[in-house]
């Protein structure tokens, strides 16, 4: 029975750096989450300026006046550019990201794991326990039938 005890209580202490360490991963990927949240709103972003530039520029192009083709022809291309970029770097992100989360099931595994067996050391705990106590309430049972024919 006190080995069970011993083996429940040094197991505590890994799983509250089994925890933590699931705990540190989470906040790693929560921060990971928001990057890629603001990345995505920037890529919206330019991605509007960059649909409101190709309508400028068709529009400059139908005009008569022309005087603005050159500058909106630079600023599309700016803006095509950094759509193209951030688009790449959200990619890469969402690599990262999965990595992250990847990282995180291995951690939660691992302290399931070392959850499952300290529970497996209580439940052989509680049955050595239940034996004890049966064991004890037999003797009582024994003694006291053993006295009451000696009784007779």
């Amino acid at each position: 029975m006190q080995k069970h005890l011993k083996k429940i209580s040094r197991l505590d202490p890994v799983i509250g750096i089994k925890q933590k360490r699931v705990d540190d991963e989470a906040v790693v990927l929560a921060g990971i989450r928001r990057e890629k949240t603001k990345m995505e709103s920037e890529l919206f972003a330019w991605q509007e300026r960059y649909l409101n530039g190709v309508g400028r520029l068709n529009a400059e192009r139908e005009s008569a006046a022309r005087g603005m083709l050159s500058a909106l022809e630079s600023a599309v291309d700016h803006a095509r550019e950094t759509l193209f970029k951030l688009f790449q770097k959200l990619k890469e992100f969402d690599s990262i990201e999965h990595s992250q989360m990847m990282q995180l099931t291995i951690v939660q595994r691992e302290l399931s794991a070392v959850e499952q067996l300290q529970e497996v050391h209580r439940i052989k705990f509680r049955k050595d326990i239940s034996r004890q106590e049966q064991k004890a309430l037999d003797e009582v049972s024994l003694r006291r039938f053993s006295q009451a024919r000696a009784n007779q």
